[in-house]
C-alpha cells in the first residue's frame, strides 16, 4: 500500500492510539498460505515426475540423441502458460527435492515454506555433494522456515562456509568466472550491470560513495542521482564531480574540487583469529557486502595490507596455542598504536598503510578479529608456530568448523520459551546491563563513535525478525527507551541496552507494534501487539565446538594468566567489553 492510501484509510478510519490486527485474520492468512505451499509442491512434484517419465525416452534420430526433456519442458510450459526456463526449473526443483533433500520435500509438501524460499535452496545447494547436502539440510530448513528467499541464500550460504568450507569456496571460485557487465536499454534510462567478485564490488561502492560525497551539502540531487553522477564521473577519470547548487555570497560552494590523491580502496573484514590462521574456517564478514567464505578472507589477507584488532580475551588464543605472547607471532611493519578521536580507531579514519616491499599498489583491508585490543598497523598474516610433528593442519588448509548451528539454537531456544514463558523476561529490565552506577557516556542519548561501531560489528544487520539491512544503514537504537528527562532512571547507553533497527522496523518498535527484549549475550525476543513472537541473534554468533582443537602451552610473559573457561566449548557472540585496570590500555577500538 502507498502512503498516500495510507494517508486516505487513516483519515477514514479516524484517529487510533495504535494499530490493531485480528489475531484470527493473521491464522486464516497462514492456513491459506499453507493450502497454496502444499498446492505449489503438488505442482512441482507432478512436473518432475513428468520430466522424469520423458527423460526415460530420449530417442535416436540420426547420429543424434534427442533429448525427449525438452519435449516435457514444452508440454508443462504450454500447460502452465510459463517459458520454457520456469516449466524446466519446476522439473529440477522437484528432482532435486526427490533425490537428494527430502527433509526440504516434506516441508515443502506440509505446506511449511513456499516456492520462493525452495528455489533459493535449491539455487546455493545444488552443486553440492549428496554428502555435504545431507550435512546443511537440517539447518538450512531450520532456517527456511523463519527467513525470507533473501537472507536464506545468505544465511545458507554462512552455513555451508561452516560445515563444507572446501566445497563452498570451490562454487565461489566457479562462479566468479561469470564476472560480467553487461547493459540493457530501458526506453529513456538505461542500466549498466556489473558482476563482479565480492571484494572488489565493496572497493567500487565505497569509490562511488566517495565520489558522490565530494559534492557539497546544497546539492539539490537525492543520494542515488549523487551516486549515478560520481559512477559516470570514475569513468571519465575525474578527480571529483560537478556540484548542482545556487551558490551565493551568502551561501558559497563547498564542493571538493580539488581533491588530493586519494587512498587506497579500503575493505573491512571481521575475522575470527582461528580462522584467519587456518585453524578454523568460520565464515568472515566484508562490510557492504555480507558473508566470505574462509580461504576468501585469508586469500585477501595474504594481498593486501591490512590493521589488526589483537583480542584481549585471551581464551581463544590460549585454546589454539597463542597463549599470552599473541604479538610475538605476528610480523608488523610498526608497532604503534593508532589513536583517533576518544581513543578510538575506525574504519574512516584509520592510518595509511605502508607499501609492501614490491612497490605494488594493494588495497587496504582491516581485518576485525573478535576481540577488543589495540589497533596494529600493516603486516602479514599471523602464523602459529608448528613443531615439527605438529597435527595442526596447514593455514591455508579449509578446516570444517564443528557446527552447532544459530538456527538449530534459536528453534530450541524458541520452544524453551514457548514452554516457560519466563525465559523470554529481559536479562536485565531496567536497561543498565546488571551495572549499579553508569559507566562514562551511559547518561547521554548519542553513543559514541566507538560504541556504535561496536554495536553495527556486533548485529551486522537490522535486528527485527528476518531483516538482513545492513547495520551500517541501520539507526542506534535504545532497547530499554532512553528517558530524556531523567537519563539515569531511563534504559542508558550502553553495550547491552543498544542494538541495529532499519528506519521501516525502528518506528515499528517506537510505535509499540512489535517489542524486543534483551537476553543474554545480545540475543533478543522480539513479541508483536498480534502475539507474533521470534528469537533474534547478533551476526557474530558462532557456535563452533573448539574442543578438537590442540593444547600449545607456552611459558606467559610476567604474571600467571587464569584461563577464562567460559566460553571454551562455545564462542559466544561478542560480549561488551569491561574497562580494565591497565593504564596503558586503549579503549576498544570498535
Amino acid at each position: 500500500m502507498t502512503t498516500s492510501a495510507r494517508s486516505r484509510f487513516a483519515a477514514y478510519l479516524g484517529p487510533q492510539s495504535k494499530p490493531y490486527i485480528e489475531p484470527a485474520s493473521l491464522a486464516e492468512i497462514r492456513d491459506v498460505a499453507i493450502l497454496e505451499n502444499q498446492a505449489c509442491a503438488r505442482k512441482v512434484a507432478v512436473a518432475a515426475a513428468i520430466w522424469d517419465s520423458c527423460i526415460h525416452q530420449n530417442v535416436l534420430v540420426g547420429d543424434v540423441i534427442q533429448d525427449a526433456g525438452n519435449y516435457a519442458a514444452s508440454e508443462i510450459a504450454h500447460v502452465l502458460g510459463c517459458s520454457k526456463t520456469v516449466a524446466n526449473t519446476y522439473a529440477e526443483v522437484g528432482m532435486d527435492l526427490r533425490l537428494r533433500l527430502p527433509a526440504v520435500a516434506a516441508a515443502f509438501e506440509a505446506g511449511e515454506i513456499d516456492l520462493p524460499r525452495v528455489r533459493a535452496i535449491y539455487r546455493c545447494t545444488h552443486n553440492l555433494t549428496q554428502d555435504a547436502a545431507t550435512a546443511v539440510e537440517g539447518e538450512v530448513l531450520l532456517a527456511a522456515r523463519r527467513l525470507s528467499p533473501g537472507p536464506l541464500a545468505t544465511e545458507i550460504w554462512s552455513i555451508m562456509y561452516r560445515v563444507a568450507p572446501e566445497q563452498a569456496a570451490a562454487l565461489r571460485k566457479d562462479l566468479e568466472r561469470h564476472t560480467n557487465v553487461t547493459y540493457t536499454d530501458k526506453d529513456v534510462l538505461s542500466t549498466l550491470k556489473a558482476d563482479l567478485t565480492a571484494a572488489e564490488a565493496a572497493a567500487a561502492w565505497q569509490l562511488i560513495n566517495e565520489m558522490a560525497a565530494t559534492v557539497c551539502r546544497r546539492d539539490p540531487r537525492n543520494r542515488g542521482q549523487k551516486r549515478a553522477a560520481a559512477y559516470v564521473a570514475l569513468l571519465q577519470q575525474e578527480s571529483s564531480m560537478a556540484c548542482m547548487c545556487e551558490p551565493d555570497d551568502d551561501n558559497p560552494c563547498t564542493a571538493d574540487t580539488v581533491r588530493p590523491d586519494r587512498r587506497a580502496p579500503l575493505t573491512v573484514i571481521t575475522v575470527d583469529l582461528a580462522t584467519l590462521a587456518g585453524l578454523l574456517s568460520n565464515p568472515a564478514h566484508l562490510a557492504g557486502h555480507g558473508t566470505i567464505d574462509a580461504e576468501y578472507a585469508r586469500e585477501l589477507a595474504d594481498n593486501a595490507h591490512w590493521q589488526i584488532l589483537l583480542t584481549e580475551a585471551r581464551n581463544l588464543a590460549e585454546k589454539v596455542g597463542y597463549g599470552e605472547d599473541l604479538e610475538s607471532f605476528i610480523d608488523l611493519d610498526t608497532d604503534t598504536d593508532t589513536e583517533t578521536e576518544n581513543g578510538a580507531g575506525t574504519e574512516d579514519k584509520g592510518a595509511e598503510c605502508k607499501a609492501d616491499s614490491g612497490g605494488s599498489s594493494r588495497s587496504h583491508v582491516v581485518f576485525h578479529p573478535l576481540g577488543r585490543g589495540r589497533r596494529r598497523v600493516g603486516g602479514s598474516v599471523p602464523r602459529p608456530p608448528r613443531a615439527q610433528n605438529s597435527s595442526l593442519p596447514p593455514r591455508s588448509s579449509c578446516v570444517a568448523t564443528p557446527y552447532r548451528g544459530t538456527y538449530t539454537f534459536v528453534a530450541e531456544l524458541e520452544a524453551a520459551i514457548a514452554a516457560d514463558p519466563a525465559l523470554g523476561i529481559a536479562l536485565h529490565p531496567d536497561g543498565h546491563g546488571g551495572l549499579v552506577l553508569p559507566p562514562p557516556g551511559a547518561l547521554v542519548y548519542r553513543p559514541t563513535t566507538a560504541l556504535a561501531e561496536r554495536i553495527r560489528y556486533r548485529d551486522r544487520t537490522c535486528r527485527h525478525p528476518g531483516c538482513d539491512v545492513s547495520a551500517q544503514q541501520c539507526e542506534i537504537d535504545h532497547v530499554v527507551p532512553y528517558f530524556h528527562r531523567d537519563p539515569e532512571s531511563g534504559g542508558w547507553t550502553i553495550d547491552s541496552n543498544l542494538h541495529c533497527l532499519c528506519r521501516y522496523h525502528h518506528s515499528l518498535k517506537t510505535m509499540g507494534l512489535w517489542t524486543p527484549v534483551m537476553l543474554a549475550d545480545g540475543v533478543e525476543f522480539w513479541v508483536s501487539e498480534a502475539g507474533t513472537t521470534a528469537v533474534t541473534v547478533p551476526g557474530t554468533t558462532q557456535f563452533a565446538d573448539l574442543s578438537h582443537l590442540p593444547d600449545v602451552y607456552r611459558r606467559p610473559k610476567g604474571e600467571v594468566v587464569q584461563a577464562d573457561t567460559s566460553s571454551l566449548e562455545i564462542a559466544q557472540p561478542l560480549p561488551a567489553p569491561v574497562p580494565t585496570s591497565a593504564p596503558d590500555d586503549d579503549p576498544p577500538p570498535f
